[in-house]
């Protein structure tokens, strides 16, 4: 269906033969978000490059390497998963970090130094751009060129006709021989410079002079100079001062720095570091070229709605040869790194700027790679700024794709072809994405590969779920929307996907990276970091594991932070939209939209129409609030039947009260979408959200309504509360997604149901049945005022229900801090025995990052204690004895310190090593005791005593270095 009829009124103005018949400029191009996602990367990029390139350079090699032994002396096995790793960091987080600060080697301003002169060198360029274009073609003043005059008045004209602020100062080139020109200079001081040949023919080619000058005219227009030579002069400096030297770092820690041993165990994270940088490289060449491609056709449209002939893209289309097979597709590359579109698509633009609206692979693949490598160079930002970073990616990314989507179903409904279904874009940037994680080091880390990549398919099923829903909202709003611009409903409808992807995001880094590792968590461990009495149960059985799997699903943080509430987002505003639609001169046959007349001038439209109105989501999800609330009656009788006097039953059932209506609502949502999706043909889910919503909505209320009904007649210990218990982020969050995932299986269902229909007619009429007869059409009626004005009620009812709700549990959620259950708890604690190498190296790093300091430390006390023992049974005087135990009370502090040191410190990487380091200091916490007592009560008795654990301490240290001497940890004393 579309929007616009192909014929037109009586004696409206036709378009020029040579433009477009429509504005392209109607939605906004998102050439700038590009452009702002390309300087954004470069920015993160040089804060992340920078540091790491200044410690190789600066940082000294030895505090380096204890730095990075510590943690191989805590026990972490960098050739481990990423789960085990973390659980291995976990065991002594406290001599980890005093170790790691105690080697930490701080360059803070120097590298601010490195920043500040590289952004100082970036204006630099930005503003010295111009200069070096004009000194280096030695350019002449446009009136030592023109003497007689005669261009000077043309140009001012042109200058006029475009409505220019600032008037560009003209030069010319006067060695060129091409006919070109081109625009550059800054915002304040523009300049245009034109070609000797273009000069020279300006007389016999006027038309064609013309047509370039208001070319280049057109990119100051639409401001393309500067945001374009910011780029440039951004990228420039980021090559030279930051990535080149940032690769060279690399590649000495790759293949030079260090060990054999040392490289090879971190070599595939450091590898994966360079082929991140490469990618950087080919992300950002690539989509700068493509954006300026896109400007360029901008400003030829521009340039031809100002009334420029059409002749110099005809001239160079027509020089342009048709090629087909291998070739073409050689032209088709060459053309990606060309800054200028084929003179055949400039020439086609002019009369159907689809490029413009067109869903092109490669940039979207490009934007989720982009933004991918962005998140790497972003790991710095702290957890309580985790939801700002996710609005940023996710408003990039989302951004990019739904404009281009946009404005895709804007051309689509203009010229009458098939709407874009959108799951393509979210199909495209999450490629992008998976890229990105497979490629660089954030998902492997230090392996080649994730253990399970396939866990990025939840961020590929995200972004074509939230794109899939993009493209249909994106349809009903500019059916129906009567403003001026449908800039203000696009830019609703970008902000609903974008905060429900980022609320996705968030919840990704924050629980569901770990996923590419593998299944990390236990079901007692899930269950017991909910932190009720009586978790978890003895007997965990299947019910128990589908609570623990949820309870890390997207959408169960809690948190106001976490963005949970966004996804209710995606079925209030396809709502609204029907709200919209159905008012009096909404829908069809209504006035003509004002943003429609300024897209098409001179043509007629009757407007378009939603599908569908409200009235039949409201009945489909009043019905599966019926099925939703007959399962909690259900569920909850069987809960009301549990017998708490059973040992450690109070948790299990406290929280089978809270997880049972969220089970059976988000059951109820995903039935509703399934079914409205497979019934359903255009925004089937947009239609699917609207009614599972309202399911969910109708659903929360029945338990409410249940649980305070059986208040009285159920057990005594177990309360209910709305806000609390009914956990709104679950029951509402979890099952939007649910229930987007459902319309889906949904849509296939139904599709796959008619092609078999379609099929057994087609069949059965091939073979002479006899066929069925259809009934015929029945004539629609449109609902009495009465009605429609109940079903708008009702609508809006739904939509602040919906809203009032989350509001409610956004508020007591954040004061909660449901989302802070210690991860800890739940991971997996088993942990893989490390290789024969990798415990060489642990051992040797136990030792060098402190272990024989201290053990040296107790030596040291071990003497001084000895040279007092041995002075006190020399002393032949009293005064000689009392001054021998004053030292032996200093001495016993100084070893008592000595012990209390080497007791904060690592346990010994390998269980035989941890025994004999354990007797170590048990032995000398004996001889720190019996030192105290010979010094407070000197006589035989204590002195034997003393000198028996002394003896014994002594024992444990030669057995410890021998020990660690066989290990290869240190090397063996030289008899």
């Amino acid at each position: 269906m579309s929007v616009v009829p192909t014929d037109t009124a009586p004696g409206a103005a036709q378009p020029p033969a040579d433009s477009a018949p429509y504005d392209e400029r109607v939605l906004a191009a998102g050439t700038t978000l590009r452009f702002v996602l390309l300087l954004a990367l470069l920015a993160a990029a040089g804060s992340s490059m920078i540091p790491r390139t200044v410690w190789h350079l600066l940082a000294s090699s030895e505090k380096a390497d204890r730095s990075a032994a510590c943690s191989l002396a805590a026990g972490i096995d960098p050739s481990v998963s990423m789960n085990t790793s973390f659980v291995q960091s976990g065991h002594q987080p406290a001599a980890l970090a005093e170790c790691t600060a105690r080697f930490a080697q701080d360059f803070t301003g120097v590298v601010l130094g490195v920043g500040t002169l590289a952004l100082a060198a970036a204006l630099a360029v930005y503003w010295l751009i111009p200069v070096w274009r004009t000194r280096r073609t030695k350019v002449v003043p446009l009136d030592v060129i023109d003497v007689h005059g005669g261009l000077r008045p043309l140009l001012d004209e042109l200058v006029a006709l475009t409505g220019l602020d600032r008037t560009p100062r003209f030069v010319v080139d006067p060695a060129s021989r091409t006919t070109g020109a081109i625009a550059f200079g800054r915002p304040r001081r523009p300049v245009i410079r034109l070609d000797g040949g273009l000069v020279a023919t300006a007389d016999t080619e006027r038309a064609r002079f013309r047509a370039v000058v208001l070319h280049e005219l057109a990119h100051l227009h639409n401001k393309d100079v500067g945001i374009t030579y910011a780029t440039v002069a951004l990228w420039r400096v980021f090559l030279v001062l930051v990535l080149l030297p940032w690769a060279a770092v690399g590649t000495d820690i790759l293949f030079f720095r260090g060990t054999a041993d040392i490289r090879g165990l971190f070599a595939p994270f450091n590898a994966h570091a360079q082929v991140l940088g490469g990618l950087l490289v080919l992300a950002v060449y690539l989509s700068r070229l493509e954006i300026v491609r896109h400007r360029e056709i901008y400003a030829d449209l521009m340039a031809a709605r100002w009334g420029a002939s059409a002749e110099p893209w005809e001239s160079g289309a027509a020089r342009q040869r048709s090629e087909g097979g291998w070739r073409e597709l050689f032209v088709r590359f060459a053309g990606l790194w060309h800054p200028h579109p084929s003179p055949a698509l400039r020439r086609a633009s002019l009369t159907d700027p689809k490029a413009l609206f067109a869903l092109t692979a490669l940039p979207l693949l490009l934007a989720g790679l982009a933004a991918d490598i962005l998140v790497w160079h972003l790991s710095a930002v702290p957890d309580e700024l985790l939801w700002l970073k996710a609005l940023l990616v996710a408003g990039l990314v989302v951004g990019i794709g739904g404009v281009a989507l946009w404005r895709a179903v804007l051309y689509a409904l203009l010229t009458g072809r098939p709407v874009p279904s959108g799951w393509s874009v979210g199909l495209w940037l999450g490629l992008g994405v998976v890229v990105g994680e497979l490629t660089g080091p954030r998902a492997a880390m230090n392996q080649w590969l994730p253990a399970h990549p396939e866990a990025l398919l939840i961020l590929v099923a995200a972004l074509v779920l939230v794109m899939t829903w993009t493209g249909q909202n994106a349809e009903w709003w500019l059916r129906t929307w009567r403003g001026r611009s449908p800039g203000p409903v696009m830019l609703a409808g970008l902000a609903v996907p974008v905060l429900a992807y980022a609320s996705v995001l968030y919840w990704w880094w924050f629980l569901g990276e770990v996923l590419t590792d593998g299944w990390p968590f236990t079901t007692a461990g899930l269950l017991a970091s909910y932190n009720m009495p009586g978790l978890p149960p003895p007997d965990i059985g299947p019910l128990w594991h589908v609570v623990a799997v949820v309870g890390v699903l997207p959408g169960t943080l809690a948190r106001a932070g976490t963005l949970w509430w966004a996804q209710v987002l995606l079925w209030v505003l396809p709502l609204l939209a029907l709200i919209v639609a159905s008012r009096p001169g909404g829908g069809s046959g209504g006035e003509r939209p004002r943003w429609l007349t300024r897209t098409l001038p001179g043509r007629v439209a009757t407007g378009g129409a939603a599908p569908y109105g409200p009235g039949r989501l409201l009945v489909a999800g009043l019905a599966g609030g019926v099925v939703c609330s007959a399962g909690l009656a259900v569920a909850l009788a069987r809960l009301r039947t549990a017998d708490l006097g059973a040992v450690g039953a109070t948790g299990p059932l406290r929280l089978a009260q809270i997880m049972g209506p969220v089970l059976v609502i988000c059951a109820a949502t995903a039935l509703t979408a399934a079914v409205v999706a497979a019934l359903t043909d255009s925004g089937w889910l947009t239609a699917g959200l609207v009614s599972a919503g309202i399911t969910a909505l109708l659903g929360v209320g029945a338990t409410y309504a249940i649980l305070r009904a059986d208040a009285g007649g159920g057990p005594g210990t177990v309360s209910w509360s709305l806000s609390r218990d009914v956990h709104l982020p679950y029951a509402v969050g979890l099952g939007t997604l649910v229930a987007g995932l459902a319309a889906f299986v949904g849509r296939g269902v139904g599709l796959l149901w008619r092609w078999l229909v379609r099929h057994w007619l087609v069949t059965g009429r091939r073979a002479g049945s006899r066929p069925v007869a259809r009934p015929a059409p029945v004539e629609e009626h449109s609902l009495r005022p009465v009605w429609r004005r109940a079903v708008r009620v009702a609508a809006i009812g739904a939509v602040v229900a919906g809203v009032g709700a989350t509001a409610l549990g956004v508020d007591v959620s954040e004061s909660r801090g449901e989302s802070s259950r210690p991860a800890a708890l739940m991971l997996d604690r088993s942990e893989p025995a490390p290789s024969a190498a990798v415990s060489r190296l642990q051992h040797q790093a136990w030792a060098a990052a402190g272990g024989l300091e201290r053990i040296q430390a107790l030596q040291a006390a071990e003497r001084g204690y000895r040279a007092a023992f041995t002075a006190g049974g020399r002393s032949t005087t009293d005064a000689g004895f009392l001054e021998v135990m004053d030292r032996m009370k200093t001495t016993c502090g100084e070893m008592d310190r000595a012990a209390r040191r080497a007791k904060t410190y690592f346990s010994v990487p390998s269980a035989a090593g941890q025994r004999m380091w354990a007797r170590v200091l048990g032995r000398h916490r004996a001889m720190v005791d019996t030192c105290r007592s010979l010094a407070t009560r000197p006589s035989a008795t204590t002195a034997k005593a003393a000198g028996t654990a002394r003896r014994n301490a002594v024992d444990s240290v030669d057995a410890m270095l021998y020990w660690l001497a066989e290990k290869g940890a240190i090397r063996p004393k030289l008899p």
